[in-house]
């Protein structure tokens, strides 16, 4: 399974997916790591986010803040999306998720600066 995690500059979880300068997958095997890339964002446009993690086979994106539609595109591709997630660090995000304890919520970014 590979993970995605949608980072700033500096390789922290970005604040809103669609903000992201790069991203951060991972691909797990029985609860490991065991490999890991940086990857730079493609252009942002209308769901180019989206399209380029399904073109990378991601089964999972954790994030902070995300749009609807972002989340209803993934969604209808299989991945599974954490929006909201604690912390900073992408490591210890995956790990949460391992460990079962992050939770899935519903809540969601309506765009402009409102949400982030």
């Amino acid at each position: 399974m590979k993970i995605a995690i949608p980072l700033t500059e500096d390789n922290r979880i970005s604040e809103h997916f669609g903000h992201a300068s790069k991203f951060f997958i991972a691909t797990v095997e029985s609860k490991n790591i065991i490999e890991s890339n940086y990857y730079v964002a493609p252009a942002h446009q209308l769901g180019s986010y989206p399209m380029w993690l399904i073109s990378q086979g991601v089964g999972v994106l954790l994030c902070k803040g995300i749009g609807h539609k972002a989340v209803e595109l993934l969604d209808s591709k299989g991945i599974t999306v954490f929006p909201n997630v604690p912390g900073y660090n992408p490591t210890e995000a995956i790990e949460k998720y391992l460990k079962n304890e992050l939770t899935k919520v519903d809540e969601f970014c309506s765009g402009g600066n409102s949400c982030h």
